[in-house]
């Protein structure tokens, strides 16, 4: 069984998306539906530790769930048989999360 870690921004982060879907739906069984993707995402991982590349430039991996929805990144340290999991950060991809993907803009447009 891996041990999770997760990070203070991790949690932010988590509690931000929890709050907007519920925001914008009025329906606690929405966030509760997040919750279980969220939990069957974080099995996967465990389970399948090693799937995901692991990005050349800052060391971490990245999973999307939620229909590609959503993204957690993290970071796997196997010691010997012990699994660590460092939970780092999640995103909404429909965000423009412009700290992980500094190109993002937002569309605009001039009228005339």
């Amino acid at each position: 069984m891996a041990k999770f870690i997760f990070s203070k921004n991790y949690n932010k982060q988590l509690e931000h998306i929890e709050n907007y879907i519920f925001e914008s739906t009025e329906n606690i069984e929405s966030v509760n539906e997040f919750l279980d993707q969220h939990d069957k995402v974080l099995m996967f991982i465990e389970q399948n530790p090693k799937t995901a590349a692991v990005h050349p430039t800052t060391g971490d991996q990245s999973w999307p769930f939620g229909n590609g929805r959503y993204r957690v990144f993290f970071k796997c340290v196997l010691n010997q048989s012990d699994l660590t999991i460092h939970l780092t950060d999640i995103i909404d991809n429909k965000e423009l999360n412009q700290s992980i993907y500094p190109d993002n803009s937002i569309p605009t447009y001039d009228e005339e």
